[in-house]
């Protein structure tokens, strides 16, 4: 299970959310700062919607460094990953988004 948290920061006065695990709230991803409360909620949205896409997600690989983005069709960047140090735990929160985002709670920080 996980956790969409919304909040908004104090110096930028933007709106984020992140994507967290319930059971340790281990990160699994954030997003770029939004101007608007109902842009981030519109962000959640699509995470919700085309989590199981694959076509979604954008891998980048380098020497110890392992991220993804997820990117709409337009390829504006929508939510930003951890770096992972090989590619087997980046591949394994690619699949925990694909199965928990969906069915994620969204706690309103704000």
């Amino acid at each position: 299970m996980a956790i969409f948290q919304v909040f908004k920061s104090s110096n930028k006065n933007q709106y984020y959310y992140l994507l967290k695990a319930t059971g340790n709230s281990q990160l699994i991803l954030s997003c770029e700062g939004f101007a608007s409360k109902q842009s981030c909620l519109d962000g959640i949205k699509f995470i919700i919607t085309n989590a199981a896409d694959e076509h979604t997600f954008v891998r980048s690989d380098s020497y110890l460094r392992y991220t993804f983005e997820a990117k709409d069709s337009e390829g504006n960047v929508i939510a930003r990953s951890e770096n992972y140090t090989s590619i087997g735990p980046r591949e394994q929160v690619m699949d925990l988004i694909k199965t928990d985002a969906p069915l994620a709670l969204i706690q309103d920080l704000t």
